[in-house]
C-alpha cells in the first residue's frame, strides 16, 4: 500500500489481489489486476473508495469493473458500480446501474484482508415527458 497526499486528501494505492464473486446470474474469480486509489478527506478522515479492476466469469468472460464512494457512520463503504464488457452474454452489464455495500474486517486463516461487497441492481425504465 502506497500513501500519497496531495491537493484532494491522501490517496492510498491498495493493490486488488484476486478473489471470487458469485451471483444469480453470474459467478468467477476477481482477477490480480488492479488496485483502490481510494482518498481520505484530511478534514473529516471520510475514505471515498476509487477502484479498478476485472472479472473473469467461469465460462470465460472479461469485465471490467470500477466502485467508487465513501465510508458511511455505520463503517461500510458505499459503492457506485459500473461494469463494461464486450461479452455478448454478458453485455447487459453495461447499462447496469448498481450499489453495492462493502464489509471489511472479515476474519480469516490467512494473512489477508478479506473484504465483501453486496451489490444490487436498480432497474430504470424510460419514461417520456
Amino acid at each position: 500500500m502506497t500513501e500519497v497526499a496531495g491537493p484532494h486528501g491522501i490517496r492510498k494505492a491498495i493493490p486488488i489481489v484476486g478473489g471470487n464473486f458469485t451471483g444469480p446470474r453470474l459467478s468467477g474469480k476477481i482477477l490480480d489486476v488492479g488496485a483502490d486509489w481510494g482518498l481520505t478527506d484530511p478534514r473529516t478522515n471520510i475514505f471515498s473508495a476509487d477502484t479498478r479492476y476485472n472479472l473473469r466469469t467461469n465460462d470465460g468472460a472479461d469485465i471490467y469493473i470500477r466502485t467508487s464512494g465513501p465510508k458511511g457512520p455505520d463503517g461500510h463503504l458505499h459503492l457506485r458500480i459500473v461494469f463494461e464488457t464486450a461479452s455478448k452474454k454478458y453485455y447487459w452489464l453495461n447499462n447496469v446501474l448498481a450499489v453495492g455495500l462493502l464489509t471489511s474486517g472479515i476474519p480469516t486463516t490467512k494473512n489477508v484482508s478479506l473484504l465483501r461487497i453486496d451489490a444490487w441492481n436498480y432497474y430504470m425504465h424510460a419514461v417520456q415527458v
